[in-house]
């Protein structure tokens, strides 16, 4: 009698080289792991240590069940046998329907690495068994099954290294024992041997470097632990991907989404899963399969179309279909393909979102579109999940398994859906869908009959939604109307936006290009040096007047040369004007640049033009006075007034004339759309009328002739509805030209409403923004002032230990002494924690300025000795104290200084100096003598977000402001104290 024999290259074949890579291999691995009742799977990748270790708290294995059951190939999981028991179940938990099919899954592991230590424990028992198996054994030719070893042990721990040696001495034992009977070459031994050798991992040991780790110990603990070494080099491949970033790497195409969690209301995820790639060996580790990174229930819901429902079992789909978020239909799917018969794939349902592709076709704000897009491109796809598990390889952006890209390319007029702009689920179940099977490599379902089905349903599926809803013709299918015009309203909104930024953007560059000048001009001393060139020439001509003999003509000379200086300055000043901006919103930095050159103008004003005039005054006044001559001040004055006059005059005039054509333009717009919009109403009528010639009323059945007359009516309605829109769009444009006097006399004009609105909106969304920030910064302070100070507590305690030992151990007393410095230096920074932690327990006291100056000397002291800064204070700060909070002062204090000695580095003086001084009002004042601030930054400095620092982020001085105001204080920038560049004063508010 003949019999079949195993070689041992058939687990090869069956496990490592039928599955497509790492990434399926470890999908498979969950999915054991969900069939084994497991709630968590614990992945960590250590690439200094090459070890790949997975873990799950599953029902786990007995010595016995991993003999009979792991070590036994095409076990039964979801065959039912009079001979074989059912795999082991957790009756605590709902039951699971099994995704293990052929038995042999569990050999995927190879995929990953060379060798693997399986650590295993079945719950109510308290043996855990352990088994080293080596994969390149199974490569070899020639061996049977029964030739190979595979050392097991059963333990009442976590295997050590004693354990794990000896492990490896048996294997290594059964290799010398297959050389001896020649089955391998010396080569082959070797090779083998030297990877069993290198093995190093230790579960005993590295239980207590692993996050959520379990030792197995417990009665009622169980899991099952491998252990991969080496690992194979293609899995960093598969975790790194591209240098760009903007594709998904293969292990996150195959292991995001393994649960549907996309969908609203989607089922509750049966397995946690955590996967930690350890790039270095500082503790520190890339979450792969970060949750956020993948589709949520926000992106889902704020897509522009949704499309759900449920395909029967005649392959007939019911549902909604809800475009633009506007409109929601009932909507029928019809598939021929079988006939109206039922389907082998059974009935499944279908929940799926899709977003359109361009910016200016989308309802999604810019944030969403952004967000979703990014993921779209990495992610996008229909998924197809069996009892809440996903399938491989559906869902993957490079796997069209339904030729989306393909009709779009043949079709791109008419094919609308687009693979990576689309993102949902296909549910199916086991007990509806059990003749969908998976092929034995998980490289999706086998093709056949029902496979075949099911995807020609969904291809029909799509190509008739883009037919019913998604059509550029609106007559070719009522129900797309709603789609085409939407998508044409946003367009329309869209392009008209673009023009208004672009218009926007080319204001906002001249206005910046205007201050910019202005600034860069005024601090280089070129407005003063021209406006003195004007005064000079005028000096010049004042004194050709000497030589005039006729007192008439020097008279009027002096009149006439008064007037041309005068239009000369005149003209000047107004071309340094910045204009006030129109048509883009001034806010932030460049807000705050405006600011700053009003004030620096209206210095101009007072310091440098009124003090021109009043010198051009005294020039005609001296030269009156040296020439003995009589000019009348009313003719003087007439002629100022005559001069003001005309230039009022002639600038009123200009935009008198501006804004009259403009209101021309507009009327003459308004009337040609209105008479194009009823030329094409006239034109639709006639054509209706016109086809009345072609319907024979005679041969028409009554009820041809009601949807004959609702068919003509639609058309003239659909162009009377479309003006109608377009001319009511027009009218609120109209309309909201709005303008109001006020009690000064003044007009308020709806653009200052709106700037003003655009304006306070930013403003919101930025503190917004920067609350948050505040917020989590002040969170994570209260949590971890706790644990610096049983921290701190610990360390003094062992610092005091370590001195007791250190006195009668010379050879420690080094050691102590630096521990000690190095210790106090840093508990001087940690001592900044507890003046902000009283904030929980606080009370207000008198507090002696010289106190703050201690606290600050104790925490800057090293930096001022590195950086050679004198830290000083005069007689007014030593007698002086402040009443309030400490958490509300020291932390003010604090960024004030460390702002000084940033500041002051960077001036490169050799005499760096801080001074503290205080007035007998109590207020207290910090000046250094480092950079001087630039005029038009002293405006922005107490801005949140406003820092010249290099990564610095603006919120030091805005939030020491507002902390001081909560006192009853305030924070200034005044003039520099006598030696100083920059002096701050905190001051009690009025």
């Amino acid at each position: 009698m003949a019999n079949f024999k195993t070689r041992a290259r058939a687990l090869d074949l069956l496990g490592r080289q039928q599955i497509a890579g790492i990434p399926t291999a470890i999908n498979e691995l969950l999915k054991n792991a969900h069939d084994a009742y497991a709630d968590n799977v614990d992945i960590d990748y250590f690439r200094i240590d090459d070890l790949f270790v997975l873990r799950d708290d599953g029902v786990g294995m007995s010595k016995e069940d991993f003999e009979t059951r792991w070590l036994t190939l095409g076990t039964e999981s979801k065959v039912i046998h009079r001979k074989s028991s059912p795999p082991p179940t957790d009756p605590s938990k709902p039951k699971r329907v099994a995704m293990g099919e052929k038995g042999i899954g569990r050999l995927a592991i190879a995929s990953i690495g060379k060798q693997v230590l399986i650590v295993t424990k079945a719950k109510n028992q308290g043996v855990i068994t352990a088994a080293l198996i080596n994969w390149q054994i199974f490569e070899l030719p020639g061996l049977n099954l029964e030739d190979i070893v595979i050392p097991i042990r059963t333990l009442s721990e976590l295997p050590n290294k004693s354990t794990i040696d000896s492990m490896k001495e048996e294997l290594i034992g059964s290799l010398d024992k297959l050389l001896a009977q020649d089955d391998i070459t010396d080569a082959e031994y070797n090779n083998i041997a030297s990877t069993v050798k290198a093995f190093k991992a230790e579960p005993s040991d590295l239980h207590h470097k692993l996050n959520r780790s379990n030792n197995l110990t417990g009665h009622q603990s169980s899991g099952t632990y491998f252990f991969v070494s080496p690992v194979d080099e293609t899995l960093k491949f598969d975790l790194d991907g591209s240098s760009t970033g903007k594709e998904a790497t293969k292990i996150e195409k195959m292991l995001m989404g393994f649960h549907n969690t996309m969908t609203p209301e989607h089922p509750k995820p049966i397995l946690d899963i955590v996967f930690r790639d350890y790039r270095a060996n500082d503790g520190t580790y890339v979450d792969v399969i970060d949750k956020e990174q993948f589709f949520t229930v926000d992106d889902f819901e704020v897509a522009d179309h949704h499309f759900k429902g449920h395909f029967d079992e005649f392959g007939q789909f019911k549902g909604t279909i809800k475009v633009y978020q506007e409109k929601t239909y009932e909507h029928i799917v019809n598939w021929t393909g079988n006939n109206f018969n039922k389907t082998s794939c059974g009935p499944f349902e279908i929940n799926l979102a899709y977003v359109q592709g361009k910016k200016n076709q989308t309802i999604l704000n810019n944030e969403d579109f952004a967000r979703i897009i990014a993921k779209a491109d990495k992610f996008g796809g229909l998924y197809v999940y069996k009892d809440n598990i996903r399938i491989l390889p559906y869902g993957n952006s490079d796997v069209d398994y339904l030729d989306v890209e393909k009709r779009r390319s043949k079709h791109a007029g008419s094919a609308f859906f687009s693979y990576r702009r689309m993102f949902g689920v296909i549910n199916l179940k086991q007990e509806d869908n059990f003749k969908l099977k998976e092929k034995a490599g998980r490289e999706g379902f086998i093709e056949d009959k029902a496979y075949r089905q099911f995807r020609n349903i969904l291809m029909n599926f799509l190509t008739q939604l883009a037919t019913d809803f998604f059509r550029e013709d609106i007559n070719a299918s009522p129900k797309a109307e709603v789609w085409a015009n939407k998508r044409a309203e946003i367009e329309a909104s869209h392009k008209a936006l673009e023009k208004q930024n672009k218009r926007a953007r080319a204001k906002k560059e001249r206005f910046e290009k205007a201050l910019n000048k202005f600034f860069s001009d005024n601090q280089a001393g070129l407005i003063e040096q021209e406006v003195g060139t004007i005064f000079t020439e005028a000096a010049q001509g004042f004194n050709t007047i000497y030589s005039i003999k006729d007192h008439d003509l020097a008279s009027q000379k002096i009149i006439d040369t008064e007037s041309e200086t005068r239009q000369k300055l005149n003209d000047y000043r107004k071309s340094i004007i910045v204009p006030t901006p129109r048509g883009f919103l001034v806010r932030g930095e460049l807000k705050s640049d405006y600011e700053a050159y009003l004030s620096e103008f209206d210095l101009l004003e007072e310091n440098l033009f009124s003090k021109t005039i009043k010198k051009i005054d005294e020039l005609v006044d001296e030269t009156v006075k040296k020439l003995q001559i009589s000019i009348s001040k009313r003719k003087r004055l007439e002629k100022a007034v005559d001069f003001i006059s005309q230039e009022a005059k002639a600038i009123n005039a200009l935009k008198k004339n501006t804004a009259t054509e403009s209101a021309n333009e507009i009327t003459k717009r308004v009337k040609e759309l209105t008479t194009e919009l009823m030329v094409d109403l006239d034109d639709q009528i006639r054509q209706v009328k016109d086809r009345f010639k072609t319907i024979s009323i005679d041969n028409e059945a009554d009820i041809d002739l009601v949807a004959k007359r609702k068919e003509l009516s639609d058309e003239i309605t659909s162009v009377s509805e479309r003006n109608t829109n377009i001319l009511d769009t027009i009218i609120r444009q109209l309309e909201g030209i709005y303008w109001e006097k006020d009690e000064d006399n003044n007009y308020i004009t709806n653009e200052q409403i709106t700037s003003a609105l655009g304006e306070e909106l930013e403003e919101l969304k930025e503190k917004i923004h920067a609350d948050v920030e505040l917020s989590q910064l002040g969170l994570a302070v209260s949590i971890i002032h706790h644990e610096f100070n049983s921290t701190v507590r610990s360390v003094r305690s062992s610092l005091k230990d370590l001195k007791a030992w250190s006195d009668v151990n010379q050879d420690l007393e080094g050691v102590y002494k630096n521990i000690k410095i190095n210790f106090e230096h840093l508990d001087g920074y940690l001592n900044l924690f507890t003046p902000l932690n009283r904030r929980l327990s606080r009370k207000s006291e008198n507090i002696k300025l010289l106190e703050i100056k201690a606290f600050l000397k104790d925490l800057f002291g090293s930096r001022f000795a590195r950086h050679e800064i004198a830290f000083n204070h005069t007689n007014g700060f030593a007698k002086g104290s402040i009443n309030g909070y400490r958490s509300s002062f020291y932390p003010v204090f604090v960024n004030l200084i460390d702002n000084a000695i940033h500041w002051l580095n960077e001036s490169g003086i050799s005499n760096k100096t801080i001074r503290l001084h205080a007035e007998e009002d109590g207020s207290v004042y910090v000046s250094n003598n480092g950079l001087e601030i630039p005029q038009q930054d002293k405006n922005k400095i107490f801005q949140l977000g406003f820092s010249r620092k290099e990564n610095g982020r603006g919120m030091g001085l805005h939030i020491s402001n507002e902390v001081l105001e909560t006192a009853g204080y305030k924070l200034l920038l005044v003039e520099p104290r006598k030696n100083a560049t920059v002096t701050f004063k905190i001051a009690k508010m009025d």
